[in-house]
Parts: C-alpha cells; sequence; structure tokens
C-alpha cells in the first residue's frame, strides 16, 4: 500500500512543466486580448476557469502573436525612453532560473457628475511584482498593493457607506469630508509540479463562467484567502478552491470586527466534443463559529471528490450548499454560445401545491458572444449580448451570517437577487492600441419597502423572515418594490504598455435608478491614466 502511494506521489511532482506559472490578471479587457484564439472551434481550453495561467495560454496563443508591435530603433534619447514605457515592464531581471517583474499600478483620474454637479476623481498609487523561479519556472509568485483615495458619484458614496465597501476593493474610510480612502493587496505562490497538477495558494479572486456575470462564483466582492488544486487529465480540468470570507453584516467577533466563514467549491469541466464544453459546480458555505462556539475548517469538506450535497445531509448539517451546470457550446467558428443554472435550493413536493414557492430557489444566464479579427491580430474586435436572473431569496440562507457573500457583497451577481437583467457588450481595438468599447445594462429589481420587509433581493436576511413562512408561496421575479436600473457605460482610448495594460481612456457613463420612492441619475464623464488589471463592477 505504501508503495503504491509513494509511486503515485512521485508522478505527481516529477514531469515536465511549461514555463511562467502565473495568473493572466483578471479583467475583462485582458481577456478579449486572448479569446478570439482560445475560442475557437477545436481548440481545447477551459476557458471557464478563472483567472487562466500563462503557463497553459502559451500553447494556444502567446503574448507576442497578439501584440505584434514594433520598437522604435536607436538606443538613445526619446527611442530608448518610449520603447521603455510603451513596450517593457518597468524593472526586470531575467535570468536562466529566475526572472522578476516590478511594475506600477496607477488610476490618475478626474471628471464631473453633470447631473450633481459634482466633481469625480481617483488617485491610486500601487506595485505589482511577479517572479518565476526555477530552471523549468515551475514556481512563480505575484503580488499587488494599491492605496486609493477617490470621491464617487452620488449612488456609489450611498453603497460605500451603507455597506462600508468600496464595490470589489475593501472597506472604505471618509477622506476629506465626501470622498475615500480604500487599500487592497493580492499575492498567491504558484507551483507546477507536472501537466497534470497546478497548486496555488494566495489571497485573490476567482471566476467561474462565459460571461460578464457569473451566477456560480464571480469576482464581484472583495479578495479572500484561498488554496486551489487544478488538475489536468485528457479532456478534463478539476478544481478544488478552498476558502475563508468575512461577514461584517449578521454579528462580528469582537476582536476583528468581522465573522469569519469558511467555503469550498468543486468545478469539473469536461471538453466533451470539439464544440461542447460541460461544467459541474457545487459549493458550501459554513460558518467559523457555530452553537459549539468554535467549529473551524470542518475536515469533512475536505473531500476532493464531488459532491457535498450526500455529505451535508448526511451529517445533518445546516450549512449552506449550492450547485450548478455552465454550459459553452461553439456552433461555427467564432461564436460561443453559453448559459449557466444555479440551484440553490429546490423542494419538488411543496411545490406541487401552488407555483412561485419560495425554496425554489435558483439563477439563470443565457448568452452568446462573437469574435472578430484579423490574422495578425492587428484589428480585433466582440459583440455580446447576456441575460442574467435570479429568482427571489436565491443565495440567502436561514442563518444570515452563512448566505452567498463575502464582506458585505455577494459572491455571484452584484445586484443579489430577485432581478432580471439584459446586457449588451461590444469592443473594437484598431492598430493594436486604439480602442472603443461600450455596454448597455437593462435591469429590474424588487426592492424591499422598509426595514421589516423582505421581497427577495436581499440576500444578507434570513430565509424565516419571508413572509408567510414556511409557507411562502406566488412568489416572482421583481416583486415588491419593482426598480429599473439602465446604464449606458461608453470609452475610447490609447493602449500605452500592454505589458500592465496601462491605458490613457475617456468615459462617458450614464445610468438612471427609478422607483416609488427615489430616482437617481448620473451622467459621469471621466478621463483616466490607469494600469487595467482588475475588473470593477459599478453597474448595479
Amino acid at each position: 500500500m505504501h508503495s503504491k502511494f509513494l509511486v503515485f506521489f512521485l508522478c505527481c511532482v516529477m514531469g515536465s512543466a511549461v514555463a511562467q506559472q502565473s495568473n493572466l490578471y483578471l479583467h475583462r479587457s485582458l481577456y478579449n486580448f486572448y479569446e478570439p484564439a482560445v475560442q475557437q472551434k477545436g481548440v481545447h481550453f477551459h476557458s471557464s476557469i478563472k483567472p487562466w495561467r500563462h503557463g497553459e495560454l502559451d500553447s494556444i496563443v502567446r503574448y507576442e502573436d497578439v501584440f505584434k508591435l514594433d520598437t522604435l530603433s536607436g538606443e538613445k534619447f526619446p527611442g530608448k525612453v518610449w520603447n521603455w514605457i510603451a513596450y517593457d515592464n518597468m524593472v526586470q531581471v531575467n535570468q536562466p532560473d529566475f526572472k522578476l517583474t516590478i511594475d506600477p499600478l496607477v488610476n490618475f483620474g478626474g471628471g464631473l457628475d453633470l447631473e450633481d454637479q459634482r466633481g469625480l476623481w481617483v488617485n491610486t498609487r500601487g506595485i505589482a511584482v511577479n517572479a518565476d523561479i526555477g530552471e523549468k519556472r515551475k514556481v512563480s509568485i505575484n503580488t499587488t498593493f494599491r492605496e486609493n483615495q477617490a470621491k464617487f458619484p452620488t449612488y456609489l458614496s450611498n453603497f460605500i457607506r451603507t455597506r462600508d465597501v468600496v464595490p470589489g476593493q475593501g472597506k472604505g474610510r471618509n477622506f476629506k469630508g465626501n470622498a475615500f480612502d480604500f487599500a487592497n493587496a493580492t499575492g498567491y505562490v504558484s507551483y507546477t509540479p507536472n501537466n497534470y497538477f497546478n497548486f496555488q495558494l494566495g489571497h485573490d479572486k476567482h471566476f467561474i463562467g462565459e460571461g460578464y456575470r457569473s451566477m456560480l462564483l464571480s469576482d464581484n466582492a472583495l479578495y479572500y484567502p484561498f488554496l486551489k488544486i487544478n488538475t489536468s487529465v485528457w479532456k478534463i480540468r478539476y478544481v478544488n478552491l478552498y476558502t475563508q470570507f468575512q461577514d461584517a453584516i449578521n454579528g462580528t467577533d469582537t476582536l476583528i470586527g468581522v465573522t469569519r466563514k469558511w467555503g469550498s467549491f468543486h468545478y469539473l469541466s469536461f471538453d466533451a466534443f470539439d464544440w461542447l464544453q460541460i461544467g459541474l459546480f457545487e459549493g458550501i458555505i459554513w460558518p467559523n463559529n457555530d452553537s459549539t462556539k468554535t467549529r473551524g475548517f470542518d475536515p469533512n469538506y475536505l473531500n476532493p471528490i464531488i459532491f457535498f450535497r450526500p455529505i451535508e445531509f448526511g451529517l445533518g448539517s445546516p450549512d449552506n450548499a449550492v450547485m450548478g451546470l455552465n454550459l459553452k457550446l461553439k456552433p461555427i467558428d467564432r461564436l460561443v454560445l453559453y448559459g449557466q443554472f444555479m440551484l440553490d435550493d429546490l423542494d419538488v413536493a411543496a411545490a406541487r401545491d401552488g407555483e412561485g414557492f419560495h425554496r425554489n430557489k435558483f439563477g439563470v444566464q443565457a448568452g452568446a458572444k462573437y469574435f472578430m479579427h484579423t490574422p495578425d491580430y492587428k484589428h480585433a474586435g466582440m459583440v455580446q449580448a447576456e441575460l442574467n436572473q435570479a429568482n427571489p431569496y436565491t443565495y440567502a440562507h436561514k442563518e444570515p451570517v452563512q448566505n452567498y457573500a463575502h464582506l458585505n457583497q455577494p459572491l455571484a451577481h452584484p445586484l443579489g437577487a430577485n432581478f432580471r437583467e439584459l446586457m449588451f457588450l461590444a469592443e473594437y481595438r484598431f492598430h493594436y492600441r486604439y480602442y472603443l468599447s461600450a455596454k448597455i445594462q437593462s435591469a429590474i429589481v424588487g426592492l424591499d419597502t422598509s426595514e421589516t420587509s423582505n421581497v427577495g433581493s436581499d440576500i444578507f436576511l434570513s430565509d424565516f423572515t419571508i413572509p408567510g413562512f414556511p409557507d411562502s408561496y406566488g412568489n416572482t421575479i421583481g416583486q415588491g418594490m419593482e426598480t429599473t436600473i439602465f446604464s449606458a457605460d461608453l470609452r475610447a482610448g490609447y493602449l500605452l504598455n500592454p505589458k500592465i495594460n496601462l491605458n490613457l481612456e475617456g468615459q462617458i457613463f450614464i445610468r438612471s435608478y427609478d422607483n416609488v420612492q427615489r430616482s437617481i441619475n448620473t451622467m459621469q464623464f471621466m478621463v483616466a491614466l490607469k494600469t487595467d488589471l482588475f475588473n470593477s463592477y459599478y453597474d448595479f
């Protein structure tokens, strides 16, 4: 028995591994550079598991394939300075067994909200460090840090004061009265012993899906500690993700100001055909403290094999379990159809007694995207349409601290639940560096009419406070105070340095938010110099 285990262990840690095991930063525009190649029919790549790893991405399309940029000739000023700014990392060391890059992270922007006659600005300074270690570069280390001050439009300022968090970027502190100060950091170690396994330990975000949103697991909330194990065999990719989340709304630990909770996730992706990829998802959330006061990480959920639900049921557990399906179809070259189904709870027997039973909690996504590009990627574009919706009370739990959220924000869609959303997106890039993009969102969400109501949109409320509980029927999407949200985000820019996605960008952002109690309109103009490496979701 011991000899068999030793052979298996040696197989895991020996063998060849491709270089550069760091992740592609989780920002939409970076992925749009590579998607036309990755999403071709017949290409086997588990694109729904994000962030992507450079080592596996390079086997399909390399940085040099996407950016065929010609540097200026000569070693004198101004050519040397321009080449350094527009093509290279700011600091780099490249030895046979060690590669190091250091880059600044900036976002210097200013603008105006014409509706409120309110000046807007952002001031971000930071650093990104990446290192690849070893002769075969089996180990990669990445860390980033950003210090920020910003003055946001009214609707975002209200959200930050209510939820005590800047969307996806950490807790906000008042700065000079009507602005906010916030900081965040990421970091991880990635180790790839061979072609079958990759291990990552760090503090970052993850995303499951092909869409702009994810109904399973998105990068909407703040960064969190994690251990991630990727296993690749044949046409299969299997992910184990162990995490720790925080809740600062439904009770706190006195020493750290938040309540800790744990998460464990499995995702199995299978390339069934050249045109079809199927993904099975499951996750479970449980509190750090329960009736015994100190529960900690539950070893029952170390189980590396799908499924959690039978374990949870067998233990008589009150933990929060979710399951999901992710589909991707490539019927023709350049066209991708995708969808998700997320199941939080289901009671078929009770549902026979009437429609809209409150425990039938699920979310759905359906979308399509089409890619256009020249053979040398000098000109490339993408158009996308997407529908997202979640039934009332989805992602919530009878114990609010166990809801599907982290640091006061949903782990899936930023609108929480009880919503329906339609989105259209387009992007076009020409001569590698110039780009135009547009994003249009239209959504309805049903909101509570008072502090004591619970119509299913606020996932931080207990399921036990549902009107008519435990026999609540007739629930429909948009129930409560129907609120309409419309936003249009138009951008034009110039890519200064593709290595760190440094852009000079102009933006027009229009948003309307209407219900019977309030109407908030935003018309924002911004100009910024920024390194876009992380998604920020302000469209909610």
